[in-house]
């Protein structure tokens, strides 16, 4: 592949919005003894792709079961419930500690709420856990669609052997590749347009630091916030802004010439009515 000969660098925005808090849920189970706990995983590798994003995000409302219904554990220790999350103490949540099993543990909760960056499940409200390093809710059948505000499509973890993971399947994050700070804080929002075909997902993911116009780069996860990486026909694999096709000012003035393109067709994300490109 080809590198541009002169280096054509944009800066990446980057900026916070605070997005609603998702409360967690408790009910009353018998305790019992975890022997298959382990540490809390690091999120897995997933290749980076394409959804359709939204720039509204609405509140999540958190799954609470009837004080009167018996808490649904998981296999295979049944220490507590992850859909709708039960079995642990307000400020804890029920997540998966053991990738090799699917064996669940209570994990003490932190402040990040739905769609901010996070390192481990630790860090986000109770109720959620941290997957590709944003903070999300677990749900039950994957490709399915989930019921949370601001998600959209229950999707698996793979493992390193590429299998699913036991009990670890959780919600797509609606966001705007374009603008990811609204609903992804300082993480990218990446537009998955194949990935979980037939479905077009957005989602977020940890941001990479590739130049744009500049570095090559082998997938989204290499470019910074707002930007995509793609095959230019002219320079190969690079990190292109995003815009709104026929919005004047989305593209920058440097490197000279560039306009926004349909680079995604019928699979590209529509925002607020108003379909995205690439700046090439």
């Amino acid at each position: 592949m080809n590198v541009p000969s002169s280096c054509r660098f944009v800066a990446a925005l980057l900026a916070g919005v605070g997005i609603a808090a998702l409360g967690a849920c408790s009910a009353n189970a018998p305790e019992v003894p975890d022997d298959l706990v382990s540490p809390d995983p690091q999120p897995s590798k997933k290749p980076t792709g394409g959804s359709r994003g939204t720039s509204e995000v609405k509140e999540a409302d958190a799954s609470v079961p009837d004080a009167e219904v018996e808490c649904k554990t998981v296999a295979p220790n049944n220490r507590c419930g992850l859909v709708p999350q039960c079995g642990c103490n307000n400020n804890e949540t029920c997540d998966v500690t053991n990738e090799t099993t699917g064996a669940t543990s209570c994990v003490t909760a932190g402040g990040a709420a739905l769609g901010r960056p996070c390192v481990q499940t630790g860090d986000c409200l109770a109720g959620l856990t941290c997957e590709y390093g944003a903070c999300r809710p677990y749900c039950a059948t994957p490709r399915t669609k989930c019921n949370v505000g601001g998600t959209d499509l229950c999707v698996e973890t793979l493992g390193d052997d590429g299998k699913p993971i036991t009990n670890k399947n959780f919600c797509t994050l609606k966001c705007d590749p374009r603008m990811p700070a609204a609903v992804c804080g300082t993480n990218s929002c990446h537009w998955l347009e194949d990935y979980y075909k037939p479905e077009s997902v957005s989602d977020c993911n940890r941001p990479g630091t590739k130049l744009p116009y500049s570095d090559v780069c082998a997938g989204d996860a290499d470019c910074q916030p707002g930007f995509a990486c793609i095959k230019h026909p002219d320079y190969g694999f690079e990190c292109e802004r995003w815009c709104r096709i026929g919005v004047a000012g989305d593209c920058p003035t440097t490197p000279a010439g560039l306009k926004c393109n349909d680079v995604f067709g019928t699979l590209a994300p529509v925002i607020n009515g108003v379909k995205e490109g690439l700046c090439q």
